[in-house]
């Protein structure tokens, strides 16, 4: 199945498109954009759920209980880096669709619609 991708037509009152491509869901770039991000933010927590899951089989087949040792564990500042840097990439990730967005002054589109 060829997957639909938007090149730049995005309704005037939203403006144009930073990024060039991304999927069509609906006719507004926006909601589209949350939809990518909502897709992304599923795959990356299922993907992470079920590696939990194989991960505490596997230790459980091992005769070892990790709950307790994982409620009391205290990182190290090294750590800490390392899942700050891990967590950015994943909000990246997530969060990226939202780089498509569109261009248009809203600022502008307001005053002209009060005046």
């Amino acid at each position: 199945m060829e997957e639909q991708l938007r090149e730049t037509e995005v309704p005037i009152e939203l403006g144009e498109e930073i990024t060039g491509r991304g999927r069509i869901y609906f006719d507004n770039v926006v909601t589209d954009n949350i939809l990518d991000a909502l897709l992304e933010l599923s795959a990356a927590v299922w993907t992470n759920q079920d590696r939990v899951l194989v991960l505490e089989k596997i230790l459980e087949e091992k005769g070892i209980s990790v709950s307790a040792e994982i409620e009391a564990h205290m990182p190290d500042q090294e750590e800490i880096a390392r899942r700050a840097e891990a967590r950015d990439a994943f909000v990246d990730q997530v969060f990226g669709a939202f780089l498509r967005r569109p261009t248009h002054n809203i600022a502008q589109a307001a005053d002209t619609e009060q005046e």
